[in-house]
């Protein structure tokens, strides 16, 4: 379905792991044999992930506290024009645009990364491909298997991982028309629909 509706009943999914303290993982250049190694090149990915939510956590916060974002009546997006739509009373508030990580579907226990997600339009899946080279680059398995058996948590992994390695501004979680299939968003850039609006 290339455009979905819905109305918030409760508040925005949020992130209900507990982010765990990294000590050792700040960002060290480090030379070999004459060529810097940044962090990303070395880290495991029990690190990655830890570190991935610690960004989302801060970006969601952020979210939070400057946009409201689960203060809102409405949201809609389109995959034509790759937007997320909050609205209050049919007026638009808040336009994200977004990048499509993946899918979660309970009815299989698996995750679908946008990448391979042939039913998806082109324009929100060009960024997420960086996260699967990154894996192939570092062989880790869950960045670079199509699919595979995964569930919530696995999805907000994911998504925590492509947000802090595209350093993306949030992400959101959405039911499709099916409900046991959820899909997995990450924000490129946010913007009030009204742009006299003032924070």
């Amino acid at each position: 379905m290339i455009a979905r509706r819905i109305t918030l009943g409760a508040t925005i999914v949020c992130l209900a792991i507990g982010f765990l303290s990294l000590s050792g993982c700040d960002d060290k250049l480090q030379k070999s044999k004459g060529v810097k190694v940044v962090e990303l090149d070395t880290i495991s990915f029990d690190n990655l992930s830890k570190k991935a939510y610690e960004y989302l956590y801060e970006q969601q916060e952020i979210c939070e506290r400057i946009y409201k974002i689960s203060s809102y009546q409405n949201w809609y997006y389109d995959q034509l024009t790759g937007e997320l739509t909050f609205s209050d009373n049919g007026v638009k508030k808040l336009i994200i645009d977004y990048e499509e990580v993946g899918s979660v579907s309970e009815a299989t226990n698996t995750f679908l990364w946008a990448w391979d997600n042939p039913h998806l339009e082109e324009k929100i899946k060009t960024e997420i491909i960086k996260v699967r080279e990154y894996g192939l680059k570092r062989d880790f398995e869950k960045l670079i298997t199509p699919k595979w058996t995964a569930d919530q948590y696995d999805g907000w992994e994911m998504t925590a991982i492509a947000s802090y390695l595209l350093k993306t501004k949030g992400a959101y979680r959405v039911p499709t028309t099916d409900v046991k299939l959820f899909s997995f968003m990450i924000f490129k850039s946010i913007r009030w629909a009204d742009t006299s609006h003032v924070n």
